[in-house]
């Protein structure tokens, strides 16, 4: 949708700079007139500290990462927590795990990052797989090459781990917190296929 004419908003990067339309960056708001905060909320219970630095620069900053069309009309892509930034690419674990479960064999999944010592963050997922499907490192590799299809190359996962459920909250949401502390054992203990070096970018043809 649109932002209502009482509201002002910017959209920004990492550095507070504004984004360009289609461009995802963190959403920022507040009240048009003498009073930015008017109609938001009052404050973080008995931590000053914190509202003050949610109210950074005059500016609500919502941890929503959004993008807005040329025509005005925004996008949610995510909270800003659950992106992953490889290489200096910000990627959506929503984004990826919807293209996950395009995949018939695969029944849930949660993708997270992963420390990379080259690249900051490498893309991880979490994959319950349906019961009687093929081999897992089969599996693995057609969910990479689906994701390699479908998604810029950078996004896809560079590493696979196949579990039994996904960690959730009580309110039946993905516990995000729970998925990227098993993430990172999986990857310590060799758990996780490692598909890193499959992730190239595409030859542009002459």
């Amino acid at each position: 949708g649109r932002p209502p004419d009482y509201v002002e908003v910017r959209i920004v990067d990492e550095a507070g700079q504004d984004r360009e339309p289609g461009q995802d960056g963190e959403l920022l708001v507040r009240r048009r007139g003498a009073d930015p905060r008017k109609g938001f909320f009052s404050g973080y219970y008995k931590d000053p500290e914190a509202t003050e630095e949610a109210w950074r620069g005059g500016w609500l900053h919502t941890g929503d990462v959004v993008r807005q069309e040329p025509d005005g009309s925004m996008f949610f892509v995510d909270r800003r927590k659950n992106v992953i930034r490889r290489s200096g690419e910000n990627i959506a674990a929503v984004e990826v795990e919807a293209v996950l479960l395009e995949l018939d064999g695969i029944l849930n999944c949660a993708v997270t990052a992963v420390p990379d010592e080259l690249r900051g963050d490498e893309v991880l997922a979490l994959v319950v797989a349906h019961q009687g499907a093929e081999n897992t490192e089969d599996l693995a590799q057609q969910i990479f090459q689906h994701c390699m299809q479908s998604l810029a190359y950078y996004k896809a996962p560079g590493y696979i781990a196949f579990v039994d459920e996904i960690p959730l909250t009580a309110s039946n949401k993905v516990s995000r917190l729970e998925v990227r502390k098993r993430a990172l054992e999986y990857v310590k203990s060799g758990q996780a296929l490692d598909l890193r070096a499959g992730k190239k970018r595409p030859r542009v043809s002459p």
